[in-house]
């Protein structure tokens, strides 16, 4: 999961989330899973240089919160997958 601030956190249906992660990915929702982190690897990586990608988290968020809040939807979600089986 990705830290959305609330303020920037988009409510959506998890049929909107998958949509928009899959575009990312040209359709494959892993791919687009991928792409989303290395989005955020990269900015995070980048506040640890003398050339930031964004001045600062809103500014990363104010672009990016849909596209994050998307990645949670379905991380979130797919999770429950992977959970284990409860006894």
């Amino acid at each position: 999961m990705i830290r959305v601030p609330d303020y920037y956190f988009v409510e959506l249906e998890m049929g909107e989330a998958v949509g928009c992660v899959q575009r990312r990915g040209s359709g494959d929702l892993l791919v687009g899973m991928e792409d989303l982190q290395k989005v955020w690897s990269d900015y995070v990586a980048s506040t640890h240089t003398g050339e930031t990608l964004f001045e600062s988290d809103d500014d990363f968020f104010d672009v990016w919160g849909y596209e994050m809040s998307a990645y949670n939807v379905v991380f979130e979600n797919m999770s429950k997958l992977f959970a284990p089986k409860e006894v």
